[in-house]
């Protein structure tokens, strides 16, 4: 012990116990972080298989003349919602570091592409039952739901210690993400609505056609 304060210059027990704890912690800190590229990596790998599978919907819609694009590829269920999910990764993590331009851009782009996500979804819906269409949507609202609260519960912590640069984007990318979430939900009431109202007239016609 003498030795070591001798080579620190501290010749207090509780400055030293938290010397040790700091340099400690910044160690653990670093093997937490240590996973940081794998885990960017498979997010990049979902928001890519994400990408091409709504580029191949875009193809084969221009390709058989149905500019409205049908969900061939990338529909409304629940592996591309699992897909989705690896992709908002970042937004969700409250506890990265996100504060250097590239995490910035990364954090709203996964916001951004959530949005374009559900705007792709708008299609699949006509060819859905009832009972999937509800589950999805459920499932779809929680998930947006807890991203969106994830984003501002970390927005509020880093607002308070002055770190301003990530608030407006972020704030801009989740309102975006939350009526794009409003949208869709009404338009899958409208859906199930016309449908029921469409067999409604269907089975009367079919009766007076029978009759």
């Amino acid at each position: 012990m003498d030795s070591f304060q001798r080579v620190t210059g501290c010749y207090n027990c509780g400055e030293c116990r938290d010397f040790c704890h700091k340099d400690g912690m910044e160690g653990l800190q670093k093997k937490l972080d240590s996973p940081m590229p794998w885990i960017g990596m498979y997010t990049a790998a979902a928001s890519v298989v994400c990408s091409l599978a709504m580029a191949a919907d875009i193809f084969h819609g221009f390709r058989s003349k149905m500019l409205w694009f049908p969900c061939k590829y990338f529909s409304f269920n629940a592996m591309s919602l699992t897909l989705l999910a690896l992709t908002l990764k970042l937004p969700d993590d409250l506890t990265a570091s996100t504060f250097g331009a590239l995490e910035i851009l990364a954090r709203v782009s996964s916001l951004v592409f959530m949005s374009t996500a559900m705007a792709n979804f708008m299609t699949s819906l006509g060819s859905m039952d009832d009972n999937e269409m509800v589950q999805n949507l459920a499932a779809l609202g929680f998930m947006i739901i807890t991203v969106i609260g994830n984003v501002y519960v970390q927005l509020s912590t880093v607002y308070f210690n002055g770190v301003l640069q990530i608030v407006c984007e972020e704030i801009i990318a989740t309102g975006f993400m939350f009526i794009s979430l409003v949208m869709f939900c009404s338009t899958a009431l409208t859906v199930l609505t016309t449908k029921r109202y469409i067999e409604c007239k269907y089975q009367e016609m079919r009766k007076i056609a029978l009759d």
